[in-house]
């Protein structure tokens, strides 16, 4: 067989399809393939396969006439189809949990504002009104309301600026109130520590305490 390949695994089988095959020809050969392992294993337990399809993302009506190839065999039953590039879907989520967004207008209270990415607040923050943001929050401007970084589970957030005025400040599941932390001075920033624990720490010790972040920061 030229254009797919079969190979065993402990839990069932593996189909590998190369992108550089013609399709057509690959469901060919893997029916013939399926009618061995059939003619082999009469037994009536579930067969499972995982199907790769290297650098190829298969369409829907590709990936509709291998599950019913498949379906054909009696207790065959696929998985998971994987490529080993991403698809536009999931290129588009990560470039936008990835974003970088300049927040210059004053957010009201009231007002709960969500950005996916990192934030850098340029504006003011009123009393009563919420950002949020899915990485990191930087504060360049006032903020007397809520700050919550890492939202919802991003536990690796933080939350960075003159934070004195804030009324909150949240990190994924856990929750400050400023008012009640006078150690909260000038630019620092908070995160999440080991004991999973609220901390503040000076700006200064950013590369000591989160080093691949402060790498990241320097790279851009």
């Amino acid at each position: 067989m030229e254009n797919v390949f079969l190979r065993g695994r402990n839990d069932g089988y593996e189909i590998e399809i190369p992108a550089e095959r013609n399709f057509e020809l690959s469901l060919q050969e893997l029916t013939t393939l399926l009618e061995k392992v059939r003619a082999e294993d009469t037994s009536t337990r579930e067969i499972d396969f995982k199907v790769r399809t290297g650098r190829r993302i298969l369409t829907d009506e590709q990936r509709q006439r291998l599950y019913a190839l498949v379906g054909q065999f009696e207790h065959f039953k696929i998985i998971e189809v994987t490529a080993d590039v991403m698809d536009q879907t999931t290129v588009a989520a990560l470039l936008k949990s990835k974003a970088l967004h300049f927040v210059p207008q004053v957010i009201r209270s009231g007002q709960e504002v969500f950005y996916e990415g990192d934030v850098i607040v340029l504006g003011s923050v009123h009393q009563g009104a919420t950002l949020m943001a899915s990485r990191n929050i930087y504060v360049v401007g006032a903020v007397e309301g809520i700050l919550h970084a890492g939202f919802p589970d991003n536990s690796e957030a933080i939350i960075a600026g003159d934070l004195r005025q804030a009324a909150q400040l949240r990190i994924s599941d856990l929750v400050e109130i400023v008012a009640d932390q006078p150690e909260i001075q000038g630019q620092q920033f908070t995160y999440i520590d080991d004991l999973h624990n609220l901390a503040t720490a000076k700006l200064t010790d950013l590369k000591k305490i989160k080093p691949k972040l402060f790498q990241q920061l320097e790279e851009q």
